[in-house]
């Protein structure tokens, strides 16, 4: 996804997403695997911001 790519995620990291959206459609009901999923990708986006200043 360029979104993502221009924020400079590698194949590694969307491997790890690609992992994490199947562990959710595998575990469809376990809403707390989905609570416990979110918090780990928000943490890898944590690492690629979309902008490390002001742009205006």
């Amino acid at each position: 996804s360029p979104a993502l790519t221009a924020r400079g995620m590698k194949e590694k990291e969307f491997e790890y997403i690609a992992n994490k959206i199947c562990d959710v459609l595998d575990n469809i009901e376990d809403k707390e695997l989905h609570k416990k999923i979110n918090k780990e990708l928000e943490e890898l986006a944590s690492k690629f911001v979309i902008y490390s200043s002001s742009t205006y």
